[in-house]
């Protein structure tokens, strides 16, 4: 596929569609998600739409088709968490193993660090070294292992939890950026 032919954007309401189908192949088929049942389109967009609201929330385009996609949520609700951020990135399972996830993950942290968060957190169910690779690859490190923290498909899964400097943290810091992408 043509290199020029791949575009990173802000998130639009119509994306829901391909996203969830994205997001179901993750769902149905492995540890990556600790949802168990697929969202139905009318919860699936109300929460994507609130995320896009505060986060960033980018969106990968092969030949004018949604490939993946990228965002940072809250990574707790309590007020001093609010420099830290929660990523999550999922790629149609055909545009894996290309670096598109790379490109699309660093357009991400980048507006982040711009938007004054210090800290990106990522977890990740495991098995899943294709994963921990490319948050490695983005500047993520793994700061644990939680054993056996959720139930799903017959068995226990642990979760990786990863974080990514994005800035110093400083005395006094400016305040952190909750607005949706132009």
């Amino acid at each position: 596929m043509p290199e020029d032919l791949l575009t990173i954007r802000a998130y639009r309401t119509e994306d829901v569609v391909l996203i969830r189908e994205i997001y179901q192949y993750y769902i149905l088929n492995g540890p990556y998600t600790f949802e168990t049942v697929v969202p139905n389109m009318d919860e699936f967009g109300a929460r994507l739409d609130a995320i896009a609201a505060r986060f960033p929330f980018y969106i990968l385009e092969q030949n004018h088709t949604v490939a993946g996609y990228a965002y940072a949520c809250a990574h707790r609700e309590r007020a001093a968490y609010r420099w830290a951020v929660e990523t999550s990135i999922y790629l149609a399972k055909d545009f894996t193993g290309k670096g598109y996830g790379k490109k699309l993950y660093s357009t991400l942290l980048n507006t982040l660090t711009q938007r004054n968060f210090t800290h990106a957190f990522a977890l990740i169910g495991m098995p899943n070294e294709n994963s921990i690779q490319l948050h490695k690859s983005c500047g993520f490190e793994v700061q644990g292992v939680h054993k056996k923290a959720g139930w799903k498909n017959g068995e226990w899964i642990d979760v990786c939890w990863m974080r990514c400097p994005l800035a110093d943290p400083q005395e006094f810091p400016a305040e952190p950026e909750f607005r949706p992408l132009p």
